[in-house]
């Protein structure tokens, strides 16, 4: 039991450096990042939308705000100015303490446009909550 803890404790670790090299990477991004909540229900989201040049990049992140843990389903998708689905990526989870992320999502969008990611959870008997940001691509 000891041994399935540590190997437990040690990959908790492992990942906590992961998103730390993550956010860090972020950091340096060059470019525009706008990030925006969702509504607040059982989960609490934001969407998060960088532009650099013509390359659109998104990333949703999803933290439980408290009760029961269920499974739920994420979807994580840009859109082009006229309403077409660039990218998008489906996941069913359950969210773990500390959240999750979801993402990135990623397509070159023609300058002078606009993209918008849209970060949507939804479970089974609730409404969806949906987390929407815009930006232009200036190139």
């Amino acid at each position: 039991m000891k041994r399935h803890v540590a190997v437990l404790v040690a990959g908790a670790a492992l990942a906590g450096l992961g998103v730390a090299g993550a956010g860090q990477a972020a950091a340096r991004t060059t470019g525009t990042t706008t990030c925006a909540w969702g509504p607040l229900g059982f989960v609490r989201n934001q969407v998060c939308l960088t532009v650099n040049g013509s390359l659109a990049s998104a990333t949703g992140f999803s933290a439980g705000s408290g009760g029961v843990p269920r499974p739920v389903s994420y979807t994580l998708e840009t859109l082009i100015t006229d309403g077409g689905v660039l990218e998008r990526e489906d996941v069913t989870a359950t969210v773990p303490v500390g959240g999750l992320t979801v993402g990135p999502v990623a397509s070159n969008v023609p300058c002078g446009s606009s993209v918008t990611a849209v970060f949507r959870v939804t479970t089974p008997g609730r409404p969806p909550l949906t987390a929407t940001v815009t930006a232009p691509v200036t190139c």
